[in-house]
This record gives C-alpha cells, structure tokens and sequence, in this order.
C-alpha cells in the first residue's frame, strides 16, 4: 500500500464505499436518526470512543424474527455504562423499543444488532467531562454463523501468552478489546480456533469474546469465578440450564470456583459459551485431547437445550412486533 497524496472527491469514491456492505441498518444519535446509506454513517473523530476506547457496547441475536436474550443483553449494557460513568439519556425500555424498531424497519429477520455507547465527542482530550454528550450508535448487519466444523468435530483451544489486561471490572464490556485481538491473533498463529486467557495463578478465566466452561470426569462442571470473567449472557443461561441436566443425569453439579490449567486438561469436556454460537465443544487444547476428542454428552445436551430454547422459549425471545 502506498501513503497517496492527492485530494479524494467524493463522487470518485462512492462506488468503492458503498460496496460490499454486510449491514442493513444504522442508527446514530450523532446523526440524529438511521439511514441505510453507510457514507452517512460515521463516528466523529474526536469521539472518546475512537481515540481513548471510552465507550461500552454489546450484541443482541435476532433468529426468525425474535431477538434472544435481548433484556440480559440490555441489562449489561447498562451496567457496563453506569461502571465507567457514562450516563445515557436515554432507558433501557427506550433502546429495547429502538431496536426492536430498527429490526422491524430492516425487513430482515435474521441478523445482529451491534449497540455502542460511547463517552461523546467534542474533545481529542483524555478527559471525559470535556466530551459534549454521550453518542449511541447502532448496526442491523448480516450474522455469520461459526463453521459447522466446531460442532460436529469440535473447536481447538490454546493457552493465550497474552494477559488479560486488568480492566476496572472483567464484568464490564468496553470497547477496549487490544488484549482480546491479541490473544485471536497467538491462537490463529498456532493452529487453534481461540484462544483461553490464565490468571497470573494459572487459572483459566476466559476466551477473548466467549466464556469457559470445564466438565470433569467427576461429572462436575466447573465456570470461574465472576469477579475474574464477564457476565455470559450465554453463560447464565446455560447456568439455568444446568439444573435440567443434572437432573437428567449429564452433570453431578455446577461448581463456581478456580480452575488450575492442569484440571482443564485432564477434563472430560471443554465447552465455549458464546451470543455467536451459544455452546461448542472443544476436543483439543494446548496440543492435549480433551476426553475421548470427540464433541461430548455435555455439549450435546446443552447444544439441544439452546435450540429449542431460541424457538419456542417465550420467556427469553422479544418478537419484532
């Protein structure tokens, strides 16, 4: 690539901007409104969110014309905003009717919805009470299914090198995301489809957008700790659903507690937790096969749970209407 210096018009541009857009719809406080021309959507550069990372965001999964999950969603969000300061003008019932708007003007019914909120713009100055307001922003875009491979085989996991940076709280998903690109960056490098972040302890903590869980051969299923992960949406619905398959039999019980990198690869499942993909096994870490290195009964049964749960659990589904 070379650094061209020459003026840039716009109309000889459109063509390469407006194509290849994997989005419907974007919203914008900023600009006052949605739109469906990507030229006028944008983020000022002097935003807090593009030059100090000051913002929060999250994602809400919209499957045959129903969000799922969509209050958890919103209720994060929330919280992650209050946790840093940023003080929306706006109610969590405010941006649920929004985005379920939103879904309803894109004519589609599959997709994900992508909300920021960020600090404001008005100053390239670290100092948030120089920024005007805050700026939500919101995209309606095409939702890419993960690889049919992670299901039927199963997903490779590796020990991230990278430390999770300490954050003001794990629970809070804020757009500082260098330490998560780093940690997919040293995955893909060594083979693996993600990558699984230890505390200075050598415990395991997180994936770098999805959350960990662990199934001994004692047939208990271990999560870490809250104070050291995000708050899963997934996750604590799978929590909720672990009730059913320890009544079933598939687990003996769910325990939240350390787990020593050495107990991850002696377990009998490794499973994922992801908004992307609900639950998905991994059958190899670190080069080690995890149980027999096939998807296991565990995984199984929660991946059954989450299918009927996005199509028929009134309770966790909010409708386009």
């Amino acid at each position: 690539m070379s650094l061209e210096f020459r003026e840039v018009r716009l109309a000889n541009t459109l063509a390469r901007l407006q194509g290849g857009d994997d989005f419907f719809l974007y919203y914008s406080t900023f600009l006052g409104g949605y739109t469906r021309d990507r030229l006028l959507m944008s983020v000022p550069i002097d935003d807090h969110i593009v030059h100090r990372g000051d913002g929060v965001f999250d994602n809400a999964l919209c499957v045959d014309g129903s969000y799922y999950l969509l209050d958890q969603h919103l209720e994060r969000f929330f919280f992650s905003a209050n946790a840093i300061g940023i003080k929306p003008q706006f109610t969590h019932s405010d941006l649920r009717r929004l985005l379920i708007r939103l879904g309803i003007e894109s004519g589609k019914k599959n997709f994900i919805a992508r909300f920021f909120l960020s600090r404001g713009h008005g100053s390239m100055s670290v100092y948030p009470h120089e920024a005007v307001s805050p700026n939500l922003y919101v995209l309606i875009g095409k939702f890419s299914p993960a690889p049919e491979r992670y299901f039927t085989t199963g997903m490779i996991a590796a020990t991230s090198p990278t430390q999770m940076r300490p954050p003001i709280s794990p629970q809070v998903k804020s757009v500082d995301y260098l330490s998560n690109a780093l940690m997919e960056l040293a995955a893909k490098a060594s083979g693996a489809d993600s990558a699984i972040g230890v505390d200075v302890s050598g415990n395991l903590t997180e994936g770098s957008n999805k959350n960990v869980a662990v199934v001994g051969k004692d047939g208990i299923m271990r999560i870490p700790p809250p104070e050291k992960i995000l708050r899963g949406t997934t996750l604590a619905r799978a929590i909720e659903m672990s009730g059913e398959l320890k009544k079933k039999g598939f687990i003996r019980e769910l325990q939240v507690e350390n787990i020593p990198i050495s107990d991850a690869y002696n377990a009998a499942e490794i499973l994922f937790f992801s908004t992307s993909f609900f639950c998905a096994p991994v059958v190899k870490y670190d080069g080690r096969t995890i149980g027999d290195g096939k998807p296991g009964k565990v995984w199984k049964a929660f991946h059954d749970l989450f299918k009927k749960d996005i199509k028929s659990n009134k309770k966790v589904l909010t409708p386009l209407r």
